[in-house]
């Protein structure tokens, strides 16, 4: 989408909203980080700018339209005067269309808080159990306590403004267009009236459409804002659920599924293995099977069955400071993947904005992730056989690592730190994953 600034173009489309969520407080967490982008994006003077100058090429477009009819067609006002207002005309339908986009997005973000139960589910009719009924009555509260006064606050204040000026402008010129239109429209009538007349119509269009537009668009977010209308998006069955949008840089990262097509581990599966178990070739006798006593049946599970490896009595103790999730089967480089799925390569790579290696670095890849929040060069990952070790590179916004167990430290610039499987580091709204576990990368609450 031109003109929209690169932070808000993920949260535009409605899949980042009508996916899986994990919990109503994980989605309304994501939904502040997608309204603090998209607000910014409908408040961007870049966009105000633009906009005023499609208004004065309409407005100068109107002007010399009309003197080339007060010079009874003489000239090149009129010809100049109709391509600025094709100009004008051009320009503003593509600031109209961006900013319907950015309208659109953000009211359907602002209505999503009823859209969505406790447990992350869609709301339907038969939705009624009291968690989410408190969870909505909670965020309608909160989404409501401004009231009107939004509208003479940034990001909205400069539209309110416009829409107040235009819309002035546009009745005073439209009752000197009405009241004049009898002496223009009369045979007799000079073409300096004529040409006078024309050019006040066209200027009542011209600060007349910019108003109304600019007033839907204000009223579509407010009334959002305030919940007066329904969420009118259904849940996408299309939506892919490793389809993750942007996370956000503090508070923990919680594990929420597998990618499509694999399996989901359960608990057992997670837990530490422990000492190797011995597994005999035959089964053993029963305690229960006819002539056979406790005694017999206890020695007979006792003793190793034949060709079976003997465990040691004493198992190898684990070092108490690797977790488990520190295991790397021997020579194996770990998988190290960007939330927008982009796999890292062994060796030495720089991720940030635009990375650029030091004279004395050589490493093997430069990764470029577009987003602001990101610096230059932000990042260094350094993917080893069994470990990998990552460097905050003097960022602006810093880093943070998340571990599995929901903690999370920021790292200090210049330190190596060596991560683990199924640790997330965090660099503006960029993650990167330490192993094949698919993460859900949405803040949520610190774990009770």
């Amino acid at each position: 989408m031109p003109l929209t600034p690169p932070a808000a173009r993920p949260w535009l489309g409605p899949d980042s909203r009508n996916r899986p969520w994990p919990g109503h407080g994980a989605m309304m967490i994501r939904r502040a980080e997608a309204l603090g982008d998209l607000a910014a994006a409908l408040g961007s003077w870049a966009r105000l700018g633009l906009a005023a100058l499609a208004w004065a090429l309409g407005a100068g477009g109107a002007v010399l339209v009309g003197r080339g009819v007060a010079d009874g067609g003489e000239g090149s006002s009129s010809a100049v005067g109709i391509g600025l207002l094709l100009a004008a005309t051009l320009l503003g339908g593509v600031l109209v269309a961006t900013g319907s986009a950015l309208t659109r997005a953000t009211a359907a973000w602002w209505t999503l808080a009823t859209a969505v139960r406790a447990d992350g589910g869609r709301v339907d009719a038969t939705t009624a159990d009291p968690d989410t009924l408190r969870a909505h009555e909670e965020a309608v509260t909160a989404d409501r306590a401004p009231g009107a006064g939004e509208l003479w606050r940034p990001p909205l204040l400069p539209r309110t403004l416009v829409v107040l000026l235009l819309g002035a402008a546009a009745v005073v010129l439209a009752v000197r267009a009405v009241l004049g239109y009898g002496e223009a429209s009369t045979p007799y009538a000079p073409d300096e009236v004529r040409g006078a007349w024309l050019t006040e119509a066209l200027l009542a269009l011209v600060c007349l459409l910019p108003a109304l537009l600019t007033a839907s668009g204000l009223r579509r977010v407010h009334r959002a804002r305030m919940h007066r209308v329904a969420h009118d998006e259904p849940a996408s069955a299309d939506a892919a659920v490793g389809a993750l949008t942007p996370a956000v840089g503090s508070g923990p990262i919680v594990v929420g599924g597998r990618a499509p097509g694999q399996v989901t581990p359960s608990p057992a599966d997670l837990a530490w293995p422990g000492p190797p178990q011995v597994v005999p070739d035959a089964p053993a006798p029963s305690a229960s099977a006819p002539g056979v006593s406790a005694a017999e049946a206890s020695e007979a599970l006792a003793a190793p069955a034949p060709g079976a490896p003997v465990a040691s009595a004493a198992p190898a103790a684990v070092p108490t400071d690797v977790r488990p999730t520190d295991v790397t089967p021997t020579g194996a480089a770990p998988t190290v993947h960007l939330s927008d799925g982009r796999a890292l390569a062994p060796g030495r790579t720089l991720v940030g904005r635009a990375p650029q290696a030091r004279a004395e670095e050589e490493p093997a890849a430069l990764l470029a992730v577009p987003d602001e929040r990101v610096s230059k060069t932000h990042l260094t990952v350094t993917v080893e056989p069994r470990r990998v070790v990552v460097v905050d590179r003097g960022s602006t916004n810093g880093t943070v690592l998340h571990l599995p167990d929901g903690s999370s430290r920021p790292l200090t610039p210049g330190e190596p730190v060596e991560v683990a499987d199924g640790d997330v580091v965090v660099l503006g709204g960029t993650t990167l994953t330490v192993g094949d576990t698919d993460v859900e990368h949405t803040v949520l609450r610190e774990p009770r």
